[in-house]
């Protein structure tokens, strides 16, 4: 599938608010504008900004290709109970505001009609974190489009076999039958390729001759592409394996001590919003200073930073949340975790699977 950027073009307000409301760019953190009070429900936790609930509007105008084609949107990241509408239709309610989720817009859009995108994005219901959250839609925002016959989103996944020889298994999901070939690369150097006909599920084995194991000291990237008729996914990857016993924690083998910290999804003054340049220049200086893992506390953190930890050479313990059934603040998450536990985990591993930098996932304090 193709992904189409979707952050610039949105308005924003206070919801039922009259008017527009003010243009706005995604990301957006809507708390970070709000006035700070000594009232605040929130109180020292997040930064004494007043709560409110907010309304995101987009507008755009479908073409034939688009309309006639598979189209899902994105959200990285909304906090929180996120409604998604269309056309004053409601197709999608997510209460989580750290995990991505996908809207399927397949079938809704009308060619050359103006289509309205709206999103409401609630924080009025104070205190609901431990934490600096901000608000509304502070990660970014895709579209992603495809024709009748394309590999699925999340569809492509990568695991290592062995180090020696350097092998890889290739799972690839696809919406429709037809002819799958593959490649994996070193840069601009071919390591191995393979063919082969799919009618919806597909695995490739193959070995990578010369191929180096992921670590912190030396964090080795390869890419993967993929071909199905007209559509191509490329996934970058590194090899490595991982256990665990009476040795510690053992990466390629060999015995690593974590020296960690936690980190939490904002960035200082700038808020909640997910920029990537901020996002690396944090993780940057904790490695300048000695780390090599970091724990995403405590929340699942965003595709920015496995991007920047995978390249850099960084750990992760990518974590799900902070409590399971007893409330640590009066509106926390607490009551839509039973019935929402397992969406979020599987939108969070699909959302981490090829990335070598995630060794550990933590969900209410415990590792699993």
């Amino acid at each position: 599938m193709r992904a189409i950027d979707f952050n610039t073009g949105w308005s924003w307000k206070h919801l039922n608010e009259a008017g527009e409301g003010l243009p706005c760019t995604i990301p957006h953190d809507a708390m970070l504008g709000e006035k700070r009070s000594e009232l605040s429900a929130g109180g020292i936790n997040t930064g004494w900004y007043e709560g409110y609930d907010y309304k995101y509007t987009k507008r755009f105008t479908p073409d034939g290709a688009l309309a006639a084609g598979t189209a899902i949107l994105e959200f990285e990241g909304v906090y929180h109970n996120a409604e998604i509408w269309l056309d004053g239709e409601k197709l999608a309610f997510r209460p989580y505001g750290y995990t991505n989720f996908y809207v399927d817009l397949t079938g809704k859009l009308t060619a050359g009609r103006e289509s309205v995108l709206e999103v409401i994005a609630r924080n009025a219901d104070q205190p609901n974190s431990r934490w600096y959250s901000g608000a509304g839609i502070y990660r970014p925002v895709k579209l992603w489009t495809a024709e009748r016959d394309y590999i699925k989103l999340n569809g492509v996944k990568l695991r290592t076999l062995s180090l020696d020889p350097a092998q890889i298994q290739v799972k690839i999901a696809t919406h429709g039958a037809g002819a799958v070939a593959l490649s994996v690369w070193d840069g601009t150097q071919k390591l191995a390729e393979a063919s082969g006909s799919t009618e919806g599920q597909l695995s490739f084995t193959v070995i990578l001759d010369g191929a180096e194991p992921w670590s912190p000291e030396h964090p080795r990237l390869y890419t993967c592409r993929v071909s199905f008729g007209s559509d191509e996914v490329v996934e970058t990857f590194g090899l490595r394996t991982l256990s665990w016993g009476r040795e510690g924690l053992l990466l390629n083998g060999e015995r690593v001590i974590l020296r960690g910290a936690c980190i939490h999804h904002d960035n200082g003054v700038m808020g909640a919003c997910c920029y990537p340049d901020a996002v690396e220049r944090k993780v940057r200086l904790l490695m300048e200073n000695g780390y090599n893992a970091i724990r995403s506390a405590h929340n699942p953190c965003s595709k920015a930073l496995l991007e920047v930890c995978d390249r850099l050479g960084m750990l992760v313990m990518d974590e799900y949340i902070d409590h399971w059934y007893i409330h640590k603040t009066e509106h926390d998450y607490v009551n839509y975790f039973t019935d929402w536990w397992k969406q979020d985990l599987t939108d969070m591993v699909e959302n981490d699977y090829n990335h070598p930098c995630v060794i550990l996932y933590s969900t209410g304090n415990e590792v699993s």
